[in-house]
């Protein structure tokens, strides 16, 4: 290969570079923070699950201790 040709691949070496860390950038900043959402969303729910369920055991201990069992 001649000069001007390995100049021309180095070029094109930098600019896949760019695209590669370009693509890894809206990754980090887009994808993961729909990730990071969707999460948030299921902590909300499971708490929401965890508290009813809490509540109804509380409600079953009430009822038990009540009757006298």
């Amino acid at each position: 290969m001649t000069n001007n040709e390995l100049t021309v691949e180095m070029e094109r070496i930098k600019g896949d570079m760019r695209l590669i860390q370009k693509s890894i950038e809206t990754i980090e900043k887009n994808h993961l923070k729909h990730i990071e959402d969707d999460v948030a969303a299921i902590k909300k729910v499971l708490w929401t699950v965890a508290v009813i369920a809490g509540t109804q055991m509380i409600i079953v201990i009430r009822e038990l201790m009540l009757r006298g069992l």
